[in-house]
């Protein structure tokens, strides 16, 4: 890996010949060599890190012997941030061990290794017995739901519900409970659900949107408006308190709303992978991918409303 000598050079002043101290009752001991790891809150450390992992993520990309997810023409293999990793597979009891063998080859020269007490394995589509070959094979255990990067993850959309958005609602109506007992002002109510009960749902929102239907919209909003009135009857629509300030609302928080431009940030990701593969395969177009880029772009947002007007009728019906 090219990292240029200013950079390599800087790197190796700082870890060259590492040494350290440890204060044990107020006595200092002598000194100890660090031979291996980066700094403690250092912000280089992060960044050397993820340097040194690409190397096995790059070693398991290229794998033939691990047959990852297909969807369309792409393969999913890893997604990794940091050193939470998740590895995902199709014929597991095949792919798994030249997983395990990656990891053994690259511990072997980086000092990095699996934890098999804290991995775990989800499956789908298997059968008991494969389920219990592959653990025994693998020596990880085999779980229904773990947790990734703060999101329960499960092999069913309707467990993704359940063991999301349901154990945080739970959670955000004890708080509610809580912060009723406080002596809040009619805004500071509103300041308590934009900061504290919005970033809660919304990253599930942008992450799992799996919500079929209103009714569990409507009963958020009765939990809020609640807490908003202190439990009194309402005296300003719901509809004007979520408007925003310019046309006199009080900016509260429309969770239906929030959710539906989540769904819609999937749509443009997904509606702009598909304008570029329409776009490849059009063969009156193949020559301006390289020759003529506004043309494309006029092309680009022709698909684009023709693939919106489909969405939108879809979304009516």
């Amino acid at each position: 890996m090219e990292v240029g000598t200013e950079f390599y050079n800087g790197v190796k002043a700082i870890y060259t010949e590492q040494k350290a101290k440890l204060i044990i009752n107020n006595v200092e001991t002598t000194e100890i060599i660090i031979a291996k790891g980066t700094r403690q809150g250092c912000p280089l450390s992060p960044l050397l890190f993820i340097m040194v992992l690409e190397v096995l993520l790059n070693s398991l990309r290229e794998n033939k012997g691990i047959k990852g997810i297909t969807v369309g023409q792409i393969e999913y293999k890893i997604k990794a941030f940091a050193d939470d990793l998740v590895v995902t597979m199709e014929d597991p009891i095949v792919s798994i061990k030249e997983v395990l063998e990656e990891f053994d080859q690259f511990g072997k020269v980086a000092g990095f290794k699996l934890n098999k007490r804290k991995a775990k394995i989800i499956t789908k589509n298997m059968n008991t017995d494969k389920t219990e070959e592959l653990q025994r094979e693998t020596e990880i255990e085999v779980v229904r739901k773990v947790k990734y990067l703060g999101i329960w993850i499960t092999p069913k959309n309707i467990d993704l519900f359940k063991n999301n958005y349901e154990t945080i609602w739970t959670g955000v109506k004890k708080d509610i409970e809580t912060w009723g007992r406080l002596k809040l002002s009619f805004w500071g109510r509103i300041a308590t659900i934009k900061m504290c009960v919005l970033p809660r749902v919304l990253f599930l929102f942008q992450n799992i949107p799996v919500i079929k239907g209103i009714k569990i919209f409507k009963d958020w909003q009765r939990v809020i408006s609640k807490f908003v009135w202190q439990g009194k009857k309402p005296r300003i629509k719901f509809k004007l308190l979520t408007d925003v300030k310019e046309r006199g609302g009080f900016a509260l928080p429309d969770l239906k709303l929030y959710y539906e431009a989540s769904c819609l940030c999937w749509y443009w990701a997904f509606v702009g992978h598909l304008c570029i593969e329409l776009i490849k395969h059009d063969s009156n177009q193949r020559v301006l991918l390289f020759s003529d880029q506004r043309e494309v772009g006029e092309r680009r947002e022709s698909y684009s409303n023709i693939i919106f007007y489909c969405f939108h009728t879809l979304w009516q019906n």
